[in-house]
């Protein structure tokens, strides 16, 4: 049904409930028409980012997520959503809550916040096809041996062909990637295919495998085996691997161990390279890893071995959800990491084309 307004100095016009508000440097101020038939003023939607953090901590669950999301602070996203919440003359949040729910009102605005959103970015992208010139902000998504080894390459000389784009690093553990995505706080992530947790519904492009090694001192009595070592052959010793102790998520280690039909003694787990590394040199156990974890570390006095069956190695690849809106500067990086050369130790996975291009 449409719902007659007045712009502030213009003509009468009507806008059905999802129409274009006009932009001219700011939300224009409108007025509505009440069922009585009076007139009733909406206050000033004055900035952008105003709607940016209202649907960013209705993403992430909460204001301290969205501030993070957004980069600024959590004060800051505060004021942001009742600045808006003053203009729109409601409560968009119920804050008794925890974490924080929409109200009525908030769950009717966020569709029309979601396109105001959506047509700005799509007038970008319009403006770069005649300009030539792309620019935006990128959340990426990474962990740390990909970050090491892949990462300073590829962006270095993304940052040399797009210098108006930024792209703002966030370095988790594997299993939060694929929650950052889901949530919104990512456009992108570099994660292992493995774990599979939260991966449903996020589209992938696998990008290369690397194998498992074995890492122990130049004088332990693994020292003397040949490569690929048998994954059984570590089975009897003390682990240094990673993941979290105490949860059911299967990492590929676990996955060699299982195939082999030998449980492993799992006696530390860190998602840092460089602590695994260090914990093997301390003497408190043999690390299996995957090889780019080792590469990317400092190995002095350790030996790095090639271990079991290649198929239990780690397939790392690019996610990104497929159902949100990816604007010109994520699509292009995504292009850039598609072709980018696999990091050393690595074996390029091949892609088929499903369109045939």
């Amino acid at each position: 049904m449409l719902t007659p307004f007045r712009v502030r100095g213009g003509e009468d016009a009507s806008c059905s409930a999802g129409g274009n508000m006009p932009v001219n440097g700011m939300l224009q101020l409108l007025t509505f028409q009440r069922p009585d038939g009076t007139w009733d003023e909406m206050g000033r939607i004055e900035h952008v980012t105003w709607l940016e953090t209202f649907v960013a901590v209705v993403d992430c669950g909460g204001f301290s997520a969205a501030a993070e999301n957004v980069h600024r602070s959590q004060s800051r996203v505060s004021a942001y959503v009742a600045a808006l919440e003053h203009a729109l003359g409601v409560t968009l949040f119920d804050r008794r809550h925890r974490p924080v729910v929409l109200t009525d009102a908030g769950e009717a605005y966020l569709p029309h916040a979601r396109e105001v959103l959506a047509a700005l970015d799509r007038g970008v992208v319009e403006v770069e096809s005649v300009t030539g010139i792309t620019r935006g902000s990128i959340a990426l998504g990474s962990y740390p041996s990909a970050s090491a080894a892949f990462l300073p390459g590829l962006l270095a000389s993304f940052n040399k062909k797009y210098p108006q784009v930024q792209v703002h690093l966030v370095e988790q553990a594997t299993v939060d990637l694929a929650d950052s995505l889901n949530s919104g706080q990512l456009d992108l992530a570099l994660r292992a295919l493995t774990p599979k947790q939260n991966t449903a519904g996020l589209a992938c492009r696998p990008l290369w495998r690397e194998p498992l090694v074995a890492v122990f001192p130049t004088d332990h009595p693994l020292a003397g085996r040949p490569e690929p070592i048998d994954v059984t052959a570590l089975a009897g010793h003390p682990l240094v691997t990673i993941g979290q102790l105490g949860t059911d998520i299967e990492y590929e280690t676990h996955k060699a161990f299982k195939a082999a039909v030998c449980p492993p003694h799992i006696a530390w787990q860190t998602d840092q390279p460089q602590t695994l590394a260090n914990f093997v040199r301390a003497g408190l156990g043999v690390g299996i890893t995957n090889g780019l974890a080792m590469r990317v570390s400092d190995t002095t006095g350790l030996r790095v071995a090639r271990v079991g069956d290649p198929d239990h190695g780690r397939t790392v690849g690019v996610f990104w959800d497929p159902g949100r809106y990816m604007a010109r500067a994520a699509q292009v990086l995504l292009e850039n990491m598609l072709s980018a050369p696999v990091p050393d130790g690595t074996v390029a996975c091949p892609y088929d084309d499903p369109s045939g291009g």
